[in-house]
């Protein structure tokens, strides 16, 4: 009976994903599951279970960065599965947010979604099958680069120069070009207009889901009990 839907939210640095998303858990409640980002959990000290962090506690290698992620789409892979699987036991429509999808990681990999493909065993078309959306955030890098260049200044933890951001950005944009439900998200109005494009999107596919019950549920001649 449950109606579950999975979208995946990507985009380059500086794109405002974080920002969409705590509007996505205050706007929507329990109707939205987030599954959060894997590198971000990985990618701690070694003495905190981590894999490291390059320079600080471990050199960087090629090796280092195919293990990592390695392990990143081993989990994220799990972690989505899991978080399905909640969501079909629940009575009311869901929609399951990935914070990035398993294909985010050809961007960080030199030969590209082929190689990624290739290296990790993974079919193009069930990768796209995981997801009934992509909604990808453009970066500000791409859409207003003075601003990005302000932000760089106040958050120590960005620190790719403008031409990088914005060409990982396109890179992360065209992973996902194939997909029948792909769609970039402009950051040229400000972050809160980007935030309500996300919340629309959202909203619609929820009203879908519930639809979709409402019809299932009638032709079973059950009263909705959600």
């Amino acid at each position: 009976m449950a109606k579950v839907s999975k979208i995946a939210l990507t985009g380059g640095p500086c794109a405002g994903k974080t920002s969409v998303i705590e509007a996505l858990k205050y706007e929507f409640g329990e109707d939205v599951v987030i599954v959060p980002e894997v590198a971000t959990q990985l990618i701690v000290p070694l003495d905190e279970g981590g894999v490291g962090i390059p320079g600080v506690d471990v050199e960087w290698s090629q090796e280092w960065q195919d293990n990592l992620q390695r392990k990143i789409t081993e989990k994220q892979i799990e972690d989505e599965t899991y978080q399905i699987q909640l969501a079909d036991l629940r009575e009311r429509p869901t929609v399951v947010i990935c914070d990035r999808g398993v294909l985010d990681g050809a961007a960080y990999v030199e030969g590209g979604r082929d190689e990624f493909l290739r290296t990790f065993n993974l079919d193009l078309e069930k990768c796209y099958a995981l997801y009934d959306q992509i909604i990808h955030l453009s970066s500000l890098a791409c859409d207003d680069p003075e601003k990005y260049l302000e932000l760089l200044k106040t958050n120590p933890s960005r620190t790719e120069p403008p031409e990088k951001a914005a060409e990982l950005d396109q890179k992360l944009f065209a992973i996902y070009e194939g997909h029948p439900n792909h769609k970039r998200v402009s950051s040229k109005k400000g972050i809160e207009a980007k935030i309500e494009l996300v919340l629309s999107e959202i909203r619609q596919e929820l009203e879908r889901l519930k639809r979709e019950l409402d019809v299932e549920i009638a032709s079973e001649g059950k009263p909705r009990t959600i």
